[in-house]
């Protein structure tokens, strides 16, 4: 079962099956899945405030071999979605809203198209269904490549990092995952699982015999970024019959954190209009 947070009346709680918040249906339910290297928790100060309103649940997942769940060998979209629709079952969501950031909006896409009868409205944050031919693997390798017998401390494995990957903020996103655990650092993610299924996380799964998804999907993106162009438009839809876009200007691909106030504004407004 994968790891998960929820998140009511502004606060994060613990779940109890006999609450039954999903089945009464009274309340709006948001799950949001991370990208990659990311985890629930990145979402935390959103899922409190979009909760503090009335009647509103938000669930932060961490999705396969991510977040501290236990590793597994493989990763792909169709996988990561039979997590999801087995955590739905457990929890007895019946409808709700999804958000997924880059890996994780494909995944909301994805459980859109093939389990169109758990979703409610979606939002993609800065991610289109399309294959990416970006090859480089410096960030994967840069993690791989520490020796986690040899470090002391955070600052050494930024100092490590510092050499392959410029951005301060992405270090800092990426070390996240680094955990001390009696002594000795080790990784929260499967950096392994998640080299070897790397190209086809780039890539958007063919889906046959499948319907358009016919309820609301928005779109935001970066205008710095370039994961979302015009020309992305017409594949949405051809998955998407009510599909609508909004970029956040001056905002590259970590738009939630960059333009937090815009990035909520409009999510809330979608979902409760």
């Amino acid at each position: 079962m994968n790891n998960f947070q929820i998140y009511k009346n502004g606060q994060q709680i613990t779940f109890k099956k006999e609450n039954a918040f999903f089945e009464k249906q009274i309340y709006k339910t948001l799950f949001i899945f991370h990208g990659l290297y990311g985890r629930g928790k990145n979402w935390k100060t959103f899922s409190k405030k979009l909760s503090s309103k009335e009647n509103h649940i938000v669930v932060t997942v961490d999705l396969r071999n991510h977040g501290g769940n236990e590793f597994e060998e493989d990763i792909s979209y169709v996988l990561m979605m039979k997590d999801i629709i087995k955590l739905f079952d457990y929890l007895g969501v019946q409808n709700t809203n999804l958000l997924g950031h880059s890996m994780g909006g494909k995944l909301a896409m994805v459980i859109a198209l093939l389990e169109p009868k758990y979703v409610n409205k979606v939002i993609v944050a800065d991610i289109s269904p399309i294959d990416y031919q970006n090859n480089n693997d410096q960030i994967i390798n840069a993690l791989l490549d520490i020796n986690l017998n040899l470090i002391r401390n955070r600052n050494e494995a930024e100092e490590f990092l510092s050499k392959y990957i410029e951005q301060k903020f992405l270090r800092s996103f990426l070390l996240q995952n680094l955990e001390l655990v009696d002594g000795k650092y080790k990784w929260s993610i499967n950096l392994k699982a998640i080299k070897k299924s790397l190209k086809d996380l780039r890539n958007f799964p063919t889906l046959k015999n499948i319907n358009k998804f016919d309820k609301q999907v928005l779109c935001i993106y970066g205008g710095n970024s370039n994961y979302v162009e015009e020309e992305h438009f017409k594949k949405f839809k051809e998955f998407f019959s009510n599909i609508y876009f909004h970029e956040i200007k001056n905002a590259d691909h970590f738009l939630h954190i960059e333009n937090p106030l815009e990035f909520y504004e409009v999510s809330n407004n979608f979902l409760n209009n």
